[in-house]
């Protein structure tokens, strides 16, 4: 005759192993999460810096209308660089390839990893949202 008071030991033991499991699982999320956390916080190397530039910032800036930009008579450039003439830029590309390999080579010794020289991905992230906020309509809002 079984006796209805004593403890099933196999329905223990399975909710024992549940929870183990739930809280191994629980303990994998929390270090995947604290992993991030400090990836977001190291500072980039170059080629990550310019990807996440790329991604966060250039992709997502928005220009406003002409009809709901600045508009009235601009202002001298008192105390500022500025542009007198455009003129078109034949070889722009090559030279932007040979800058960029220039600073690669400057920047990312062989056989080693990349130096983290650069702003975080957590600053960056900060940025576009700044950016984000509003599309440009002035000068002000480039500053």
């Amino acid at each position: 005759m079984a006796d209805h008071n004593s403890p099933n030991y196999k329905d223990l033991y399975l909710q024992a192993e549940k929870g183990r499991q739930q809280a191994e699982e629980r303990e994998k999320q929390e270090a995947e999460r604290r992993r991030q956390a400090e990836e977001r916080n190291q500072h980039t190397s170059f080629t990550e810096l310019l990807q996440h530039c790329h991604d966060l910032i250039s992709r997502r800036l928005r220009v406003e209308t002409p009809s709901r930009s600045t508009t009235g008579k601009i202002p001298p450039p008192t105390g500022k660089d500025y542009l007198t003439r455009l003129e078109h830029w034949t070889d722009c590309p090559e030279q932007l390839l040979r800058v960029y390999r220039s600073v690669c080579k400057y920047l990312q010794l062989e056989r080693e990893q990349a130096p983290r020289l650069f702003s975080p991905l957590l600053e960056l992230e900060g940025l576009s949202r700044r950016f984000a906020r509003r599309p440009l309509s002035s000068e002000q809002d480039l500053e």
